[in-house]
């Protein structure tokens, strides 16, 4: 199904603003930010934010808990939104207060953020696109976000899109020109 550009994006501003104070990062993708008139879902890649606890057995030893995690649980519990995709790096939801968009999360770390902001805001092809531009300079851009790997198989570091377009000798193209 499609939605409207404009209903989606009051739909990922509302969760957003409900799930922002549980996240380090988080960054609306997708073709949303590619400005498609038409969308299929909502993307947002983030990055949970943890605390530091001790647990509660005799010992007390310390852990680390998601908020974010905490908080989606109790979103479900309460009925306002329908867990469909739980992975460790992937999370589909739908039905968040009674919409039936679904809403993808990408789960990030530091080293992962850029290139999945890149990978996830697409499009497909574009994406396709990067990955044979990679291959040709002998790199592999891994479609999982995990970054850009040279012939040795270690991960170069990136600091933005930017970067990547760079490393790939391309010209960086704005995400609604990505097609």
């Amino acid at each position: 199904m499609l939605y409207d550009l404009k209903y989606a994006e009051g739909i990922a501003e509302t969760f957003i603003d409900e799930i922002n104070p549980y996240c380090e990062k988080r960054f609306l993708v997708g073709s949303i930010r590619r400005r498609v008139l038409q969308v299929h879902d909502i993307d947002i890649v983030l990055m949970p934010k943890y605390e530091q606890t001790k647990d509660d057995t005799l010992f007390g030893e310390p852990v680390s808990i998601n908020l974010l995690d905490r908080k989606l649980a109790q979103l479900c519990i309460e009925n306002r939104l329908t867990l469909d995709v739980n992975g460790s790096l992937i999370k589909r939801f739908t039905n968040f207060d009674e919409t039936d968009i679904p809403i993808d999360l990408y789960i990030a770390t530091e080293a992962t953020w850029h290139t999945l902001v890149l990978i996830r805001t697409g499009s497909k092809q574009h994406n396709i696109k990067l990955c044979m531009r990679a291959q040709d300079l002998g790199l592999k851009l891994k479609a999982d976000g995990q970054g850009l790997v040279d012939a040795q198989l270690k991960i170069i570091p990136v600091n933005s899109e930017e970067d990547i377009f760079q490393h790939l000798q391309l010209s960086y193209l704005k995400p609604e020109e990505r097609k």
